[in-house]
Parts: C-alpha cells; sequence; structure tokens
C-alpha cells in the first residue's frame, strides 16, 4: 500500500485548508524562518541517504548523464510552460498573479520535487516509507503558509499529487524483482543528491533545475549493474 504517498497528500489537503481559513494572520517572520528550516531539513535527508551509496562512481555517472537528458529535452521548462494553462483553466481563476505564481511554484513542490518523485519510487522498493513522511511534515506548513496566501486551490493539489505518488509507487514494485541491493543503495543515494538540491532550492543557498536530475532516478540502476 502507498502509505507514505497518502499520508503526504493528506497533508497537503489539511495544511491547505488551515492556511485558507487563517487567511493573513500568518505572520511574515514565521514563513521566512520555516522555510530556511525546510531547506536544511531536506538537506539533512538526502546526506542520510547518500551514506548508504555502494558505487560511488555509478551515482556520479548516473547524476551528470541523467542531468544531460534531462536538459536536452528540458523537463523543467516544459512544466513551467505547461502549469500557467493549467493554473488558469481551474475554478476560481481569477487569481492574482502573486497567487498564480505561488500555485505553480506549490504545485512544483508537492508534485514534481525530487524528494516527492524518490520517495515514492523508494517507499515501493524498499518499503520505507520515511522519506515521504519526512517530506509530508514539511508540506503540512508550507500548505498552510501558502494557502494563506492563494487560498483552498492549494489543498485541491493533493489530487494530482496523489494520483502521481501512486503511479510511482506502483511502477516501482514492477521493477522490485530486477534489482539487487547494490543497486537499490545506488538509487537511494541518488535521490540523496537530488534532496540535497532541493534543500538547498529551498533555502536559497543554491538554486538547481531540480526536475531534470529526475531522469538519474532510472539511469542509476543500468550503471549501479554495470559496476
Amino acid at each position: 500500500m502507498p502509505i507514505g504517498v497518502l499520508i503526504n497528500s493528506s497533508a497537503i489537503l489539511s495544511g491547505g485548508i488551515i492556511g485558507a481559513l487563517a487567511g493573513s494572520r500568518i505572520p511574515e517572520r514565521i514563513n521566512t524562518s520555516l522555510t530556511g528550516i525546510f531547506g536544511l531539513s531536506a538537506i539533512t535527508m538526502g546526506l542520510s541517504l547518500i551514506i548508504q551509496l555502494n558505487s560511488l562512481s555509478a551515482v556520479v555517472m548516473a547524476m551528470i548523464v541523467g542531468a544531460l537528458v534531462g536538459e536536452l529535452i528540458g523537463l523543467e521548462d516544459l512544466l513551467n510552460k505547461g502549469l500557467p494553462r493549467l493554473a488558469s483553466s481551474l475554478p476560481g481563476n481569477n487569481l492574482s498573479e502573486e497567487q498564480l505564481d505561488n500555485l505553480i511554484s506549490m504545485i512544483i513542490l508537492f508534485c514534481f520535487s525530487g524528494t516527492g518523485l524518490f520517495g515514492a519510487m523508494n517507499s515501493a522498493i524498499t518499503g520505507d516509507h520515511s522519506i515521504l513522511i519526512a517530506k509530508a511534515i514539511m508540506d503540512f506548513f508550507t500548505a498552510i503558509i501558502f494557502g494563506a496566501v492563494s487560498g483552498y486551490l492549494v489543498g485541491g493539489i493533493a489530487i494530482p499529487q496523489v494520483i502521481l505518488g501512486c503511479i510511482l509507487f506502483y511502477a516501482g514494485n514492477l521493477i522490485i524483482p530486477f534489482l539487487s541491493d547494490y543497486m537499490v543503495s545506488d538509487f537511494k543515494a541518488v535521490g540523496g543528491v537530488i534532496t540535497m538540491a532541493v534543500g538547498m532550492k529551498i533555502a536559497k543557498i543554491r538554486y538547481f533545475r531540480v526536475l531534470n536530475m529526475v531522469p538519474a532516478l532510472i539511469l542509476v540502476f543500468l550503471f549501479s549493474r554495470i559496476w
């Protein structure tokens, strides 16, 4: 069962509703402080996964080739072009430009972040839901903050998030029979690198085009097998 995915989507839904009800009563200093903590938490999660790697060469090769593939395809650019059209077609599309930008950012963070994509696959392959549970805690408070700005639509992001998460979870189940322990360790390490990149982006330490790194999560199985 995709327990981690369901917990994560429930956190987004409830956080968005609470934030919309709270409105502007959330102080700006709390928003700023929590954003930095979210970033540091993601970096810590990433480090805990990287230390489990089996082959450094396979992980590095997967990250380099995966990022090149992502950049050539332009995954993040495609998403950034498509989301404004999607958001403008949703109910309540009389959002201000700031609210629309916030909504797009939240869709990327909740549905397409490296942590979410990796966490769904990792929970299927390893049975460990801790990555998604930790993400759910961060997403809950993030949804409260942005729900206060952009309203109830933030909570509605839980719908595409749970659909995408379940697809990745069951896809992960299909490939389990073909994986060795070494391949799983390297997969987790690549997920850790991407999670660290997400954390640095959230904490505004360094901007990474994280979605373009996602192909590395697939390629690492091939490179780990070779090594």
